[in-house]
């Protein structure tokens, strides 16, 4: 029985490696403008720098562009993986179930821990889902599909039902306020949470990401966030059930359509505008949320799509195939995303929060997404695992697992 080894590198499928290396690029993009204190800053402060304009149109691109796109691929890739690893051990899926509950446990740790230092953190939530998914392992293929759009609907369905009462909950509700910038938080005055990433101790910033926290996971309610992280989960498990990661074919007439209907729902939401955490929610706003969650997936999707097109081209192929090993590293590669950002843009580093434009910051992304190409393809030249995917192994397979190629592999 092979329950207690990790799966080896050459049982991988590379597409999906390249496609968790293209999500993890892609996030750092989605989270710059909150490392770097863009979404805090007033607005008034704002429009004081000479390049505001642009740095509003550079925000709005990656609000259409990347914003949610990222973490539903993340996401997805989550479910798939957790389908790939069940089938391989039909026969003995007790223990296999209890390796994997363990194996979240130590992620959701991670996570916690992780929290401290950048309220953004996936690992947490994505642990907590993971659980979630192991109710549903045996839901047919058909019934899959069905609960994923029921969940994805849910918050929706809620926000119809709250309609005819949101005059009466209005009244209820605090009086609303124009924004002074593009995040504020009701307790806490932008003025003194930048100062705090500008000024403060390690004790402060770690107090003032888990006020962050809280504040990100309340946000879910009204958003109805978590459900639809269900539902993507459950989509991802859904797709990986019928093959579609591991079928190459991939039509162009459904890369258009994705794309197009994605991009024009996205678009369609920014120019309505709405708000995702407004309770009650108006007419606005759930017309707003669900446009936004349709192009979020549909976009996604397409960038799947487009992915898996690429590949079936020799050039591609070779082009991307420099992510495999980022998605090989996918864990390590995102801690490192987090230790490199708030050691450029924590008081203990740089401390550039809130003090260069969004452009800039675009400048100094783009210069750390090549470090994790370059770190990652070096290290698995001469190891099997990235660091912290072996600290993470070992403690889930309760046993130290060999970090160096068999002799025989590297001769």
């Amino acid at each position: 029985m092979t329950l207690n080894q990790p799966i080896e590198p050459p049982k991988r499928i590379e597409i999906l490696d390249i496609l968790r290396g293209f999500a993890l690029l892609g996030i750092i993009f989605m989270n710059m403008s909150v490392f770097n204190g863009y979404i805090y800053i007033p607005f008034e402060d704002l429009k004081q720098a000479t390049n505001f304009a642009l740095d509003e149109k550079l925000y709005a691109f990656l609000e259409i562009a990347v914003a949610g796109k990222f973490y539903t691929l993340f996401s997805m890739l989550f479910a798939v993986g957790f389908y790939i690893q069940l089938s391989k051990h039909t026969g003995d899926s007790i223990d296999f179930l209890k390796t994997y509950r363990r194996r979240l446990g130590i992620l959701f740790v991670l996570g916690l821990i992780h929290s401290l230092i950048w309220f953004g953190d996936i690992l947490l939530t994505y642990s907590i889902y993971g659980f979630i998914l192991i109710l549903f392992r045996n839901v047919q293929s058909k019934n899959l599909i069905r609960l994923s759009l029921f969940f994805i609907l849910v918050p929706f369905l809620i926000d119809l039902a709250v309609l005819p009462f949101s005059e009466a909950l209005s009244n209820l509700a605090p009086e609303s306020s124009t924004a002074i910038a593009h995040v504020e938080y009701p307790d806490m005055p932008n003025e003194e949470l930048i100062n705090t990433f500008q000024n403060g101790s390690i004790g402060d910033l770690i107090v003032l990401n888990i006020h962050n926290a809280v504040w990100k996971y309340l946000g879910y309610l009204p958003s109805g966030k978590h459900f639809t992280f269900l539902g993507i989960f459950l989509l991802g498990y859904y797709l990986a059930s019928t093959g579609f990661f591991t079928k190459q074919s991939k039509s162009t007439v459904a890369l258009l359509g994705t794309f197009l209907i994605g991009l024009l729902a996205t678009i369609s939401a920014k120019l309505i505008g709405g708000s995702y955490y407004q309770f009650p929610p108006t007419p606005t706003d759930i017309l707003f949320k669900f446009l936004s969650i349709t192009g979020q997936l549909f976009m996604c999707l397409s960038y799947i799509i487009s992915i898996f097109k690429i590949v079936q081209s020799t050039k591609g192929r070779k082009a991307l195939a420099y992510l495999i090993p980022v998605g090989r590293m996918a864990l390590s590669n995102y801690l490192l995303q987090t230790l490199l950002m708030i050691t450029i843009f924590y008081n203990f580093g740089f401390n550039l929060f809130g003090k260069i434009s969004l452009m800039q910051t675009t400048g100094i992304v783009i210069l750390i997404l090549v470090s994790p190409v370059i770190l990652s393809n070096l290290w698995l030249k001469h190891f099997r695992f990235g660091p912290m995917e072996w600290i993470w192994r070992s403690l889930t397979y309760q046993k130290r697992i060999s970090m160096r190629y068999q002799k025989e592999k590297l001769n």
